[in-house]
């Protein structure tokens, strides 16, 4: 299966958001991924010109938060949500960013095994983070050096 990751384009949004309603019960909406877009860290993936996921992420100094990651749901389960943090990752190294942190739900032990697979470690938990339905939410972060160290 051979992916292309890209810069997120404003015409992409329609498609982004369609996923973006099927995945999460508490979508985004339209001015978060164009606000994504005007930050400069919002990428797709695509195969055969077919959206089929996205990373986006804010970067201050040296550090990088992870803000959404989606993978269609007939695509999950491939590697292909590690591929898109392993682009993001490697992208950002060039800008000399080493720290990466994001959220997810306490809930979500797939997305959590994915995360600590890539290097990924629990740093903190947020109550009451998320809404519809309510739950916590798990604060993992990764060091760059951690990563090489795991080999």
């Amino acid at each position: 299966m051979k992916t292309e990751i890209r810069e997120m384009k404003m015409e992409d949004i329609p498609t982004i958001m369609i996923m973006e309603k099927e995945l999460f019960s508490t979508a985004w909406e339209e001015e978060m991924f164009i606000e994504e877009i005007e930050k400069q860290y919002a990428f797709v993936m695509e195969i055969k010109d077919n959206i089929i996921g996205y990373i986006c992420g804010w970067k201050l100094l040296d550090e990088l938060n992870i803000t959404n990651i989606a993978v269609a749901t007939d695509f999950q389960r491939k590697g292909l949500g590690k591929e898109l943090v392993q682009f993001l990752i490697s992208k950002l190294m060039d800008e000399k960013c080493f720290k990466f942190f994001l959220e997810l739900r306490e809930s979500n032990l797939a997305a959590k095994l994915l995360y600590e697979n890539i290097g990924f470690r629990m740093i903190g938990l947020r109550k009451n983070y998320y809404h519809s339905p309510q739950e916590n939410a798990l604060v993992m972060g990764v060091k760059i050096i951690d990563i090489f160290k795991k080999g």
